[in-house]
């Protein structure tokens, strides 16, 4: 393989990387947001849902 190509294909490793550490950011910060929002409802975490996404009831929720 060319020298060309490797450093090529190291430019598109670092920016994967790079792809990468930002998604897991993102990640991280969308579960706190989802999690704060849950606190902020008084929502138990663990709890079954009330409702379909829908929000038609789930039959038999508590």
């Amino acid at each position: 393989m060319s020298e060309q190509a490797i450093s090529l294909l190291q430019q598109i490793l670092e920016q994967q990387q790079k792809q990468t550490d930002l998604l897991e950011q993102i990640a991280t910060q969308n579960l706190a947001l989802i999690e704060a929002l849950a606190d902020d409802q008084g929502l138990e975490p663990d709890a079954a849902p009330r409702t379909y996404l829908s929000g038609a009831p789930v039959l038999g929720g508590r």
